[in-house]
């Protein structure tokens, strides 16, 4: 399930989402909007795992370099009887983490399917095709036209560029409403950001660790029925790696928290 076919990210990341509840507050180190190139210093290789009440479904591993590429592989678990998933998300971002390239792939039958997106800033169009792939990171080995759409502005997110672009805004006050494609279909995706910081425990880590909350909701429908409203936690921090995230997807709210992470001699930040 994805950090942004699951997430939002995004996704993300995706946004990697969830509520929980405040353990201390602390206060906020005004950062402000964050660069992109700190963000991403180094790359990172996030593992997520997603649980559904008190089901472990599978995990999401998000990878990220610092050139703004990022792929992200969903896989169930094996026996899981609500859901069988393996997909994988590839996103090409500019400096700003909107999208320049996209392409989305489940494994159905030992044969990779998906959407490719191509977006063309100058103009103004979004270019979808569908794509059969033997490996889902290579060259298609069918191609078709499904769909040419018209892109609205120059600020805008797909399934793995929406878990990437709130992690800029953590440190401020804000609300932004970005433009955002899912599944070839248009909708807005919501963030609302608040300076004010809090803690809360992570499963894999024997600390306290400061977090941002960024709540948010978004129109279109992702992967397994991803829609509607989203909380999620991100890393006090000015790394502002999603640390948590609740979303609601068919079954009902899963979650999902950070349990493995390669970056750069970072770790979470302890209160």
């Amino acid at each position: 399930m994805n950090a942004t076919r699951i997430l939002v990210g995004m996704g993300l990341l995706s946004t990697l989402l969830l509520g929980a509840a405040f353990v201390a507050a602390h206060p906020p180190l005004n950062l402000g909007v964050l660069p992109t190139s700190r963000i991403l210093s180094g790359g990172e290789e996030l593992t997520y795992e997603v649980s559904w009440s008190f089901v472990d479904l599978g995990t999401v591993r998000l990878v990220t370099r610092d050139d703004y590429t990022a792929t992200a592989y969903i896989d169930s678990y094996e026996g899981i009887p609500v859901v069988d998933l393996h997909a994988v998300f590839v996103t090409t971002m500019d400096s700003l983490f909107r999208a320049l390239h996209s392409r989305s792939a489940e494994l159905k039958d030992g044969v990779w399917e998906g959407l490719d997106y191509r977006y063309d800033h100058a103009a103004g169009k979004i270019f979808i095709d569908r794509v059969t792939l033997q490996d889902p990171l290579g060259e298609p080995t069918y191609r078709a036209p499904r769909d040419t759409m018209d892109l609205p502005g120059t600020d805008f997110v797909d399934g793995l560029s929406i878990a990437m672009y709130p992690r800029r805004f953590i440190h401020t006050n804000s609300r932004i409403d970005v433009p955002t494609i899912l599944y070839g279909k248009m909708g807005t995706t919501m963030f609302d950001f608040t300076e004010a910081g809090t803690e809360d425990q992570l499963d894999a880590v024997d600390h306290p660790v400061r977090m941002h909350e960024v709540s948010g909701a978004t129109s279109v429908v992702g992967i397994f029925g991803m829609t509607g409203e989203f909380t999620g936690w991100f890393s006090d921090d000015s790394a502002a790696v999603p640390l948590r995230g609740k979303l609601k997807v068919l079954i009902g709210n899963v979650e999902l928290q950070l349990i493995r992470w390669k970056k750069g001699g970072w770790n979470p930040p302890a209160s």
